[in-house]
C-alpha cells in the first residue's frame, strides 16, 4: 500500500469516527460510479476521479428575492489513485470528509471547473482533457447527505466539437453548495461545496 493511500485511509478513519458524516454509498465495480438514479455510463471508460472544491454561485436581484444559479467554480484535485479502492465504499465519503474538515489531503491539482461566458459548464483538465458539457440528468442528493447539498448530475459532451479526451462526467457525493431560500441583499452569493467528479471517455 502506497504512503498516499495509507494517509488517505487514516484521514477517512479519523473523519468518520469524529464527524457525523453521511453513510458512504456503495459501488460494485471499479468502473461504476454511484448513480442514485442517474443514467449508467454504458460502454464509456472511467478516466479520472477528482475531488472538486469550490463555490456554487447565485445572483440576487434584491433582498428577499429568490437566488438564481449562475454557475460554479471549483479546483479539481486528482483522486484517481483511489480507483483501486472503489469497491471498499471509501471513495463516496471523500467529498464529505473534505467539506467537513477543509483538507484536500495534499492531492495534486488536475484542473478546474467553471462556466463559460455563455453559461456552458466546462471542465479543463489541462493536458489530460477538456469537456464542454450539457446537463443530461439531475437527481436530488440522497437522504443522509450533508444538509443543503446540491443535486447529483450527469453531463455529456455538448457537441460543439471542442471537447478533448473526455465524453461525460458525473457530479456525485455532493456536500453543501445549495443557495439560501431568499437573498439577504442584492449581489452574488458564493456557497462553498465539495463533490466527486467522475470523468469518462
Amino acid at each position: 500500500m502506497s504512503s498516499n493511500i495509507a494517509r488517505l485511509l487514516l484521514a477517512f478513519f479519523f473523519a468518520m469516527t469524529t464527524l457525523a458524516l453521511p453513510t458512504p454509498s456503495t459501488t460494485s465495480d471499479l468502473n461504476t460510479v454511484p448513480l442514485n438514479g442517474l443514467p449508467a455510463p454504458g460502454a464509456l471508460s472511467l478516466e479520472y476521479i477528482t475531488l472538486g472544491v469550490g463555490t456554487q454561485n447565485y445572483s440576487c436581484s434584491a433582498a428577499g428575492a429568490t437566488p438564481t444559479a449562475i454557475g460554479a467554480v471549483a479546483s479539481l484535485y486528482d483522486a484517481s489513485l483511489l480507483k483501486p479502492l472503489a469497491k471498499s465504499s471509501l471513495i463516496p465519503s471523500f467529498a464529505a470528509v473534505a467539506y467537513s474538515t477543509h483538507t484536500w489531503f495534499n492531492l495534486p491539482t488536475l484542473g478546474h471547473h467553471f462556466f463559460s461566458a455563455a453559461g456552458v459548464p466546462t471542465f479543463d483538465l489541462e493536458s489530460h482533457g477538456f469537456l464542454s458539457a450539457k446537463k443530461v440528468a439531475s437527481v436530488p442528493a440522497p437522504s443522509g447527505s450533508i444538509n443543503a447539498s446540491v443535486p447529483w448530475l450527469f453531463l455529456e459532451d455538448d457537441g460543439r466539437e471542442v471537447s478533448r479526451n473526455l465524453k461525460a462526467v458525473y457530479r456525485v457525493e455532493t456536500a453543501g453548495g445549495s443557495a439560501p431560500a431568499t437573498c439577504s441583499a442584492a449581489g452574488v452569493i458564493e456557497v462553498p461545496y465539495a463533490a466527486e467528479y467522475w470523468f469518462y471517455g
